[in-house]
């Protein structure tokens, strides 16, 4: 899978390597392990060292094709094995990519959330909810950038690189139309504040998603500043809280020009999976 930061990045790197070349790669967290089962080759010497028998048998009777693994030769990895007899090989590799990329996908989001939330900072998240009725998981590094009480804005930065988290919220939402020009208005608002950052029609797609067990609208696509003369990724998305009769829009950006994007896109992907609305709860008077 290919994303644009501008440049094209692919979400993992698949590097083929030769069996006996593999005691070089044995420590390395994601492992495939493909084989077509031949008696003498070295990876079926591979495939009875690393399964149990009964395990083996079923893949040479073709009764199973796939055979997952964790921390088979060092802590957090994860090896998946495909293995089957000559042609049918070829079948059971191509019924199996959608599984194969969200296993893979899915257990490096889990690491990832054990480092970025190994520390997080409990008093500015408390400060959020108890003050503006929202709050998510804010990474140690993280500073509040603007706090703007009167526009329901928030902005936490981190620098080297830059990285940014906006949150804004909109009371009395009920009827609010969200589609995709009010979206882009709002993020452009809300990128403003960084250089006077900025998304451009065409260089995004939405796409519904969920946060907080709520329908999300989510833009994904590209920033750029004229003041700066620069740019990168972003990732933005719209959340309504019927509940509480609430809108949440959430922008994210990176400028890393030396670096991949994508691990910081999937930080930010990450963090914003954590994001809670509480809504206010006010004292009734008397």
């Amino acid at each position: 899978k290919k994303i644009p930061t501008p440049l094209a990045e692919s979400e993992f790197v698949v590097e083929h390597i030769l069996p006996e070349q593999l005691q070089d790669y044995r420590l390395m967290r994601n492992l495939i392990l493909v084989s077509s089962l031949q008696p003498e080759s070295e990876t079926n010497k591979l495939l009875h060292r690393a399964v149990k028998k009964e395990i083996y048998d079923k893949m040479v009777s073709q009764e199973e094709y796939l055979f997952v693994a964790r921390d088979q030769w060092a802590r957090g990895q994860l090896l998946v094995i495909l293995a089957a007899p000559g042609e049918a090989l070829k079948s059971s590799v191509a019924s199996y990519p959608d599984f194969i990329y969200n296993l893979f996908n899915h257990y490096r989001n889990q690491r990832l959330q054990e480092v970025l939330f190994f520390q997080t900072q409990g008093r500015l998240e408390r400060h959020f909810k108890s003050n503006y009725g929202w709050t998510l998981k804010i990474p140690f590094g993280y500073t509040l950038a603007l706090e703007d009480t009167t526009n329901h804005l928030v902005q936490l930065s981190m620098h080297n690189p830059d990285r940014n988290i906006f949150v804004h919220w909109i009371d009395h939402a009920r009827g609010l139309n969200i589609n995709d020009a009010w979206l882009r208005d709002k993020v452009n608002w809300m990128a403003s504040h960084y250089h006077g950052a900025h998304v451009n029609p065409g260089d995004y797609y939405l796409a519904w998603t969920s946060l907080d067990g709520q329908q999300a609208l989510q833009m994904s696509g590209l920033w750029e500043s004229d003041q700066e003369l620069n740019g990168g990724p972003m990732r933005a998305y719209a959340i309504r809280d019927a509940k509480n009769d609430r809108v949440y829009v959430i922008f994210t950006n990176v400028f890393a020009p030396d670096r991949r994007k994508e691990p910081y896109l999937r930080q930010f992907e990450q963090i914003a999976a954590t994001f809670k609305s509480f809504g206010l709860q006010r004292e009734e008077t008397s």
